[in-house]
């Protein structure tokens, strides 16, 4: 599955169909945008770690995998984890998330700004999406022009060497070259009695969207996970990829938009970015009938998806 876009078109549309057009989105200075990509589908990761011990506890299971390489990726992912660069763990994962989307679980403190100025900026499209007919153009603008500087604002001063580090060494390598080809790997996917016809393999997910993949996470965590730990399911991955998608687009439009412009191709630029964050709000609405539950003990406290314009807690779904 190739690219819809050439790359002249990313930083107009932002459109992500794929791995070509998530790095083109997501490159500097908007390496911010894959990082919250990464945080929304980190319990792929997990999977995938849980298939590599898997792949040492059933080895019945495992004789025929698709990739002459298989073995090795799953052995060193299973091996490494938690001990090299490339193979951070969960708990060195959240230790780059946290800082900059806040914590996992729960409602935002009252110091977290990203959830905050995210929901500002969310209802302010929302609110020229849905009332540009009935109220004036320039003002529902000008209100989508105030909540994008201040978030825009944080981003920018968060970025820097610790950011681009992060997203285009540790979790490029952990994702790209173990995590997600364990879940592509047709041998993989046997395992947990997923058969895909040869003509629909793509190696683009979950960048794009691929049933048989939601399927295959589904079974992996119904399998492999704990009995206390919410399995997840087609529609629950799903969701979170969308939200993870749509986010990472509309962080990258965020970061690029230059309020001071006034020229016709700001006008078109600012339409791009209200477009993108609406459709941010949109997918993360739809988390707000399910409970996101990391795969971690039990131990752990488990949280409520609400959404962002609702008049409870804000932000309790992964920021």
């Amino acid at each position: 599955m190739q690219d819809a876009q050439s790359n002249t078109d990313y930083h107009t549309s932002y459109d992500i169909t794929g791995l070509k057009s998530f790095s083109e989105v997501t490159k500097e200075p908007r390496q911010i945008a894959g990082l919250y990509f990464y945080q929304l589908t980190d319990c792929l990761i997990d999977l995938a770690h849980q298939v590599s011990g898997d792949f040492r506890a059933r080895p019945q299971l495992y004789r025929h995998l698709g990739e002459p390489t298989m073995p090795q990726t799953l052995a060193r992912l299973n091996a490494q984890y938690g001990t090299e660069i490339g193979f951070l763990s969960k708990e060195q994962r959240n230790a780059i998330y946290k800082p900059v989307f806040g914590p996992w679980q729960g409602p935002p403190a009252a110091d977290d700004s990203f959830p905050r100025l995210r929901d500002d900026l969310i209802l302010a499209a929302k609110a020229f999406a849905e009332h540009a007919v009935t109220r004036g153009i320039e003002q529902l603008r000008a209100g989508v022009r105030s909540a994008h500087r201040p978030f825009k604002d944080y981003l920018v001063e968060l970025h820097g060497d610790s950011v681009r580090f992060s997203k285009d060494i540790a979790l490029a390598e952990l994702t790209e070259k173990y995590a997600y080809p364990i879940l592509r790997d047709q041998g993989v996917q046997a395992v947990f009695s997923i058969r895909k016809d040869p003509a629909d393999r793509t190696t683009e997910y979950p960048y794009a969207t691929d049933p048989a993949e939601d399927l295959l996470v589904e079974q992996i965590s119904k399998q492999l996970s704990s009995t206390d730990v919410m399995p997840y399911t087609r529609e629950r991955i799903s969701n979170l990829q969308r939200a993870a998608l749509r986010g990472a687009e509309a962080i990258a439009a965020v970061i690029d938009f230059e309020e001071a412009h006034a020229d016709e191709a700001s006008t078109d630029l600012l339409e791009v970015l209200i477009t993108k964050c609406y459709t941010w709000g949109t997918a993360l609405d739809s988390l707000s009938s399910a409970t996101m539950v990391p795969l971690q003990s039990s131990s752990q406290p488990v949280a409520s998806a609400a959404s962002p314009t609702s008049t409870k807690a804000p932000t309790a779904y992964p920021a």
